[in-house]
């Protein structure tokens, strides 16, 4: 049972919702991938996003969201709305928000 604050119902949130439980070594780790190697965090990465997001748990408005961002409206009823697919949209979104944060926390901090 989900006992957590409420699962985070769009792309941004859950995106936020992970970022900011990541440390820094976890998020200049994910930054650093070319974005064709980001498949490999869907072991790790990946299934912490299942349970974390209420992925596997109900939360259908998150799993839309995911396959709308991927398909689009309409597409998107055609094609498979599951927490795999999820959460793939969702490691892209984390990894574009750290590319674009990371240099500029390097540069703070020099």
């Amino acid at each position: 049972m989900h006992n957590r604050s409420p699962w985070p119902r769009t792309i941004n949130d859950a995106a936020e919702r992970i970022i900011a439980i990541m440390n820094d070594k976890e998020r200049k780790k994910v930054a650093s991938l070319p974005e064709g190697k980001l498949q490999k965090l869907r072991f790790s990465l990946g299934r912490y996003l299942h349970s974390e997001l209420g992925l596997l748990e109900g939360n259908d408005a998150l799993i839309k969201a995911c396959a709308i961002s991927a398909h689009g409206n309409f597409e998107s009823h055609f094609f498979l709305n599951d927490a795999d697919s999820a959460s793939k949209v969702i490691l892209e979104a984390i990894w574009n928000r750290l590319k674009r944060v990371t240099p500029l926390t390097n540069c703070l901090h020099m």
